[in-house]
């Protein structure tokens, strides 16, 4: 193939037209498939297991454990390793452990023990090896492409969300290892694309001697911590993570808790996801017209009101009203900021940076199904949720006190507004392939 680097001017396919873009992204939507189908139904499947929402809050912690213990060592193995070959292997342990969980499931060999680990064990397995999978993106897109195609992961995650909860909870009734099933195919299907990618999805420095784990540890935190910007979004993100996601947790089980059947109460998936798919087809159009700090602090504001005002609510359909507001502007939301700290990471460092932003993230997060389990069989459901209430709304007031995030511009202005704050390695932006790499790979 003739080297596009020598026409610099040649353009870059649409995503459409991306070959190697169209196998990632269909892996990708039948991995994500089944673990939307297993998130939505293991937790109703430990509480029809042990009969306990405490019990049920202990297996969702300890699967939050998983992940974090794994992040740190999965991004390093993403930055040293060919990421192709992590995500195939990803797929394949992935089957292994839904087999196990069916065969679990249908001998009646489940209990709080044999589910919590499981729930660890798989955890653990999936963030490893497939913390590879999302670097792959910029090797495959351009910078301009990367807004675009973080929207268009937004919308398929919407539109995944919007057939799971449903589909889990029709599974679940009929027979309570048909979700695992389900989880099992999608790692099935994410092999089987993962195997027609042909690009070369080492990092820059796979090729190079590993220096010690210390060394290159330290040196993707110096780049985390000298920027104080990411600081101020692992902050707030991870307060956000543990007042939003534990208080859909808390709704979820309270209402499983009251006898309502779990199709039902995939239906509040539903209309969060069907307004998760409306605010992608909105984000691409707004993140090249809205700055990015008005983006980013809006729908934190909004969520921190809606986050107080869910509890109060008086029926499911009112609260699917709540989650209908709610998702619209979560793609925007995420499309800006994700794709400006996407754009700003060295390639060779995605791995490593991602984890150590994800950690911050999510660090608080193993606590949201034990504070909700907890909550709900110690003081009930109105007090569990404004505790989430309060906690979402501290997230977004790390927002509104720093100005950091908040003067990010509009996704064209991004590499001079980097330049100008020193957000760049060495005065260049290493955050996504040149036109011609994402050529070379069509």
């Amino acid at each position: 193939m003739t080297d596009i680097a020598d026409n610099p001017a040649t353009p870059a396919p649409p995503l459409r037209r991306n070959r190697e873009y169209l196998a990632w992204v269909i892996g990708g939507t039948a991995l994500d498939l089944g673990a939307g189908i297993g998130m939505f139904a293991f937790p109703l499947v430990a509480f029809a297991v042990t009969g306990s929402l405490a019990a049920t809050g202990m297996v969702g912690l300890v699967q939050g454990l998983g992940t974090l213990a794994a992040m740190i060592p999965g991004g390093l193995l993403a930055d040293r390793y060919d990421r192709r070959r992590l995500r195939l292997l990803a797929a394949v342990t992935g089957m292994v452990m839904q087999a196990l969980l069916i065969v679990v499931l249908l001998q009646g060999w489940g209990s709080l023990t044999v589910l919590a680990t499981i729930a660890f064990v798989n955890a653990a397995r999936g963030t490893l090896l497939g913390s590879a999978s999302d670097p792959m993106l910029k090797q495959i897109v351009t910078p301009e492409q990367l807004p675009r195609a973080v929207s268009v992961n937004e919308g398929r995650g919407a539109a995944i969300e919007m057939a799971a909860g449903p589909t889990g909870g029709a599974l679940l009734a009929v027979n309570i290892a048909l979700p695992a099933l389900a989880q099992l195919l999608g790692n099935l299907g994410s092999l089987l694309a993962t195997f027609a990618l042909r690009g070369d999805y080492r990092s820059s420095t796979a090729d190079a001697p590993h220096r010690r784990v210390r060394e290159e540890l330290g040196e993707a935190w110096a780049w985390v911590r000298s920027q104080s910007i990411r600081l101020q979004l692992m902050a707030c993100a991870m307060l956000v993570n543990l007042g939003s996601n534990g208080l859909l947790l808390a709704v979820t089980l309270n209402l499983a808790d009251q006898g309502v059947p779990a199709a039902r109460i995939g239906l509040l998936n539903t209309v969060l996801a069907a307004s998760i798919l409306l605010g992608a087809l909105l984000a691409p159009w707004l993140v090249v017209r809205v700055p990015t700090g008005i983006l980013t602090a809006a729908p934190l504001l909004l969520l921190a009101v809606l986050g107080a005002v869910i509890p109060l609510l008086p029926s499911m359909w009112w609260i699917a009203g709540a989650y209908a507001v709610m998702g619209l502007w979560l793609p925007a939301l995420n499309a800006s900021s994700q794709g400006f700290f996407m754009h700003l990471t060295p390639r060779a460092m995605m791995g490593r940076v991602g984890a150590f932003m994800g950690l911050g993230a999510m660090g608080m997060m193993p606590l949201a199904p034990a504070i909700a389990g907890w909550g709900l069989d110690l003081v009930g459901a109105l007090p569990t949720m404004l505790v989430f209430a309060v906690i979402t709304a501290a997230g977004a007031l790390v927002v509104l006190l720093g100005r950091d995030l908040r003067q990010v511009p509009t996704s064209p202005r991004w590499q001079d507004f980097a330049r100008e704050r020193g957000l760049l390695a060495d005065g260049t932006s290493e955050s996504a392939p040149s036109e011609a790499d994402a050529l070379e790979r069509t």
